[in-house]
């Protein structure tokens, strides 16, 4: 017992002092943490009000562009500790460039998420260049967490390149066994991409109940299901799977056979 305590007390000295000496401590930090932050003299600029996203049409980066545009003007996020920044430059950030190599790569297991991203000291544009529009949304929300304050601002003169070190990074919800309406699978997924996941492992149906509305087949839900407001519709699951794929967040449906159903 004594030798557990020691080695799980050196065990523990271990990680602490690992930590100490592998961290940086930057006025701003970005979750999760990437491969590659640079900062070397850390100061910011203020975001122009008439800041603008430029990046390659896509059905999918398109409206996260337009939902991390309207987030980073009006959010104006407030630190619960102030970073103590010098302003670097009186001309504010005019825009953010997006370039991708591959616009055509779908969002499959193992797709290229990487990205880089630079921010100017005091030039007019920063930068995210991407393989896929995966990776470019990683970069969108890499840089949102580099602004904040009101007057708005962003960290200036960062270099950041990251990439995922496992390639598939999910959480999984079983619906069949307690019933979560739309609105929190929405929210759910909306999580998960801030905090850069990319599969929603959707356990829809089981033993328990069927919420799944086949229209071919009404009565798997209709008897299946533990109410009538407890189901989801085909339209449901198409709005979920769109909101996914444009939070960069794949979903693995699965389905089980149903069993004793008494049809």
């Amino acid at each position: 017992m004594r030798g557990e305590k020691t080695f799980s007390f050196f065990l523990l000295l271990f990680f602490i002092l690992i930590s100490q000496t592998t961290a940086t401590n930057y006025p701003i930090n970005v979750w999760p943490k990437p491969t590659t932050f640079h900062w070397p003299n850390p100061k910011s600029i203020f975001l122009s009000s008439n800041f603008t996203i430029s990046h390659p049409y896509h059905r999918y980066l398109t409206p996260a562009v337009d939902r991390y545009r309207h987030l980073i003007l009006s959010e104006h996020h407030r630190p619960i500790i102030t970073p103590a920044i010098n302003l670097t430059s009186s001309i504010p950030l005019q825009s953010l460039i997006i370039s991708v190599s591959d616009v055509t790569s779908p969002l499959a297991h193992g797709v290229n998420e990487s990205y880089s991203l630079s921010t100017p000291s005091g030039g007019s544009s920063a930068y995210i260049t991407a393989g896929t529009v995966w990776g470019a949304m990683r970069g969108l929300e890499t840089f949102s967490q580099l602004v904040y304050g009101n007057p708005t601002r962003v960290a200036a003169g960062v270099y950041i390149h990251d990439l995922p070190i496992f390639t598939h990074r999910g959480v999984v919800l079983d619906t069949s066994r307690n019933f979560y309406g739309v609105d929190h699978l929405l929210r759910l997924i909306k999580a998960m991409s801030m905090n850069k996941l990319n599969v929603f492992h959707w356990h829809i149906t089981d033993s328990h109940s069927f919420p799944l509305v086949i229209p071919s087949e009404p009565k798997l839900a209709g008897k299946g299901a533990y109410s009538n407001e407890m189901m989801y519709s085909p339209a449901d699951v198409q709005k979920i799977v769109q909101y996914g794929m444009e939070h960069g967040v794949r979903v693995l449906p699965e389905i089980d056979m149903p069993g004793n159903q008494n049809l």
